[in-house]
């Protein structure tokens, strides 16, 4: 990484802090998440939920500051595959973070009107907005993470944690919620992977010395 002015290498650094704590956070909250969201679990695993969708929310935040800051950093190596990819990756984000609003009404809509919750999730609206969002958060992290392979700076086992790390955990999440429960271990080992991915140059953006030692 090349030398910067003082002021964007202390922006850098919290971008790196912001990566570390939003990967760790995206594994606990997939971790802590009901593996179905019917009307019944819904209300009997409440509290996980909501928690879970408060980590979301809080890791997607952090996410969408970190990830700008690593490609500003690495953009020499990361090139445009690298900006395609973040683009990807952000928007995917911020989608997935918009839609996962729906956790905090899921309770409420399941114990006063339990078939609204399939309802909301058939609407042509909801179905193209989710949509969007897949695509962009797969696509993203997966490209984002070939460009991170790509670079003689970042390790290239970080890349590879992020470009499977996306897919595995998206695409596990919806797996699980369509066909079985036992396919959650999916997403969770797909959110440790990206998280790791994210977090592991974020520690080195943020301790740019000791990493480096």
């Amino acid at each position: 990484m090349a030398e910067e002015a003082p002021g964007s290498a202390r922006l850098l650094r919290w971008s790196g802090l912001a990566l570390v704590v939003g990967g760790v956070l995206l594994a606990v909250a997939t971790s802590l998440h009901p593996s179905r969201e019917t009307a019944s679990t819904i209300i009997a695993s409440e509290v996980r939920l909501v928690a879970a969708h408060v980590l979301y929310t809080l890791s997607s935040l952090l996410v969408l500051l970190g990830l700008p800051g690593l490609y500003v950093a690495q953009r020499g190596g990361m090139g445009r595959l690298g900006l395609a990819g973040l683009l990807g990756a952000f928007f995917g984000t911020y989608l997935i973070a918009v839609s996962g609003n729906f956790g905090f009404l899921a309770p409420v809509l399941a114990k006063e009107s339990p078939a609204v919750i399939n309802a909301i999730g058939l609407y042509p609206p909801v179905v193209g907005l989710n949509g969007l969002a897949v695509i962009g958060f797969v696509a993203g992290y997966a490209v984002f993470g070939i460009a991170m392979t790509r670079t003689a700076t970042l390790p290239r086992l970080a890349g590879i944690f992020v470009a499977v790390g996306g897919p595995a955990y998206l695409l596990g999440a919806g797996v699980a919620l369509i066909v079985s429960p036992a396919l959650w271990a999916v997403a969770v080992l797909g959110s440790v992977s990206l998280g790791a991915g994210l977090a592991w140059p974020g520690y080195r953006l943020w301790q740019p010395t000791t990493a480096s030692a």
